[in-house]
């Protein structure tokens, strides 16, 4: 029987509760054996720094320990310089050759999905699966994906480093508690960036 694997990408800079709700809600709707929660490393896409890899994969294996599926995978981090998608899916495919793989990305990714390195070869080798905000319906023409059937939280990572910053303790509130005594302990969002 092929194994069906789910890779879920992003910065997870902090990780919240609705990437939680996104990872629960893809592995029910498309029965994955594995879902590979993939912390982003030297991401060229971002305009900002992110946190220490070493941190974003501590808060990440924290966030999605209670999902059995949930494998958080270092690869991206450990790779060392710019980091692209197509490497990390053509690695899994020599892996495990016989996976059915399924990207998971959001709406604002599919959006610009055209401009990703090797993005026709990636989607050769993996299934699309989108979550798409507030029940929006988006065609894109030269892209077959499916949607997530997902009730999408208005949570942000951004919004979170920023009521850090501000010493807001409701951030506390929209992520896993072993994530934010993980952010106090190290001293996580108090700079500027």
């Amino acid at each position: 029987m092929t194994k069906s694997i789910g890779i879920y990408g992003g910065a997870f800079d902090p990780p919240h509760l609705a990437h939680v709700a996104l990872a629960k809600a893809a592995i029910e709707q498309f029965k994955f054996d594995q879902l590979l929660v993939i912390p982003t490393g030297d991401a060229v896409h971002k305009r900002r720094h992110l946190s220490p890899g070493h941190h974003r994969l501590a808060m990440a294996q924290l966030a999605f320990a209670n999902i059995a599926q949930a494998v958080v995978d270092s690869r991206e981090i450990n790779r060392g310089g710019a980091s692209y998608t197509i490497d990390t899916i053509m690695e899994l495919n020599a892996e495990q050759p016989d996976a059915q793989l399924t990207l998971i990305i959001g709406q604002d990714q599919l959006t610009a999905f055209h401009t990703w390195l090797h993005h026709a070869e990636i989607l050769k080798r993996v299934k699309l699966a989108v979550a798409m905000r507030n029940g929006t319906v988006m065609i894109s023409p030269n892209i077959s994906f499916e949607s997530i059937e997902f009730a999408p939280q208005a949570i942000s990572s951004s919004d979170l480093r920023q009521m850090i910053r501000m010493k807001d303790p409701q951030f506390a509130a929209k992520m896993n508690p072993s994530v934010a005594a993980y952010i106090r302990e190290h001293e996580l969002y108090l700079g500027s960036t």
